[in-house]
């Protein structure tokens, strides 16, 4: 089976391939400037023709409204294009964002992205699944972006101070290699409907001090880890300790 991923190199990206490479029968290939631009129609053609299943993890979440609207709506549009001309359906596998429920420029092109796969799937009998996922951690995220867990793991391992918002306010958080197995199983699956989409929550929902309380634990050299969310957390810490 022939894959196709964009957004190799983040750290969604990272996951996937580290999860499918090696694995029978799958053959990866990646879309990632400057070999491959999403943006560029032609170059990106060229990378979607001749796959079973295109992985589209690529995304731009921050820069100026112009950038982060190109980065998910332009890239889409130039995904739907290509794959429209092509004489086999490769199965789509959308990663949206919570944020698409939100009033902001990335969540509006997120929402949008999600409209465009869907009329584009029932439209033409093709194969899409979007998964809308919550706020998702893990190993070797980015600190400092877009992540308060890879924040908060960076800064308390490598003896920083935490700047802690006392909202009360609660957000789920779902680690990286939950939604991998996701995909996983989705890239295997045969569904009836050519069109699939599915909201990804996590069970685990907790306010942002409560999140800075329990990672400052872990300086201790046998922290208590009471729940997978707390084993799965711990593990992100290790990752970046010693500046990692």
């Amino acid at each position: 089976m022939r894959i196709g991923i964009t957004g190799a190199k983040g750290f969604i990206g990272k996951h996937i391939i580290s999860a499918l490479k090696g694995k029978n029968n799958l053959k990866l290939s990646y879309c990632d400037l400057p070999s491959c631009d999403i943006l560029k129609p032609n170059s990106f053609k060229n990378f979607v023709k001749n796959k079973d299943v295109i992985i589209h993890a690529a995304a731009v979440n921050r820069g100026t409204d112009t950038e982060v609207i190109a980065g998910t709506v332009v890239a889409v549009y130039n995904l739907v294009s290509a794959a429209e001309k092509l004489k086999n359906k490769p199965k789509i596998i959308y990663l949206s964002s919570v944020q698409a429920e939100t009033e902001t420029i990335y969540g509006l092109s997120k929402k949008l992205a999600e409209i465009m796969l869907e009329n584009f799937s029932k439209r033409n009998k093709f194969p899409v699944s979007i998964f809308r996922a919550t706020n998702i951690f893990g190993e070797k995220c980015k600190p400092f972006y877009n992540s308060v867990i890879a924040t908060f793991c960076y800064q308390v391992a490598n003896g920083k101070k935490l700047d802690i918002n006392q909202s009360d306010e609660k957000f789920k958080f779902l680690y990286v290699e939950d939604l991998v197995k996701i995909i996983f199983k989705e890239i295997i699956i045969k569904r009836k409907n050519q069109f699939y989409f599915k909201e990804i929550l996590s069970k685990n929902n907790t306010t942002i001090s409560d999140l800075a309380k329990l990672i400052l634990t872990f300086k201790k050299s046998k922290p208590r880890l009471k729940s997978k969310f707390h084993k799965n957390l711990y593990k992100t810490y290790l990752s970046y300790q010693n500046g990692k």
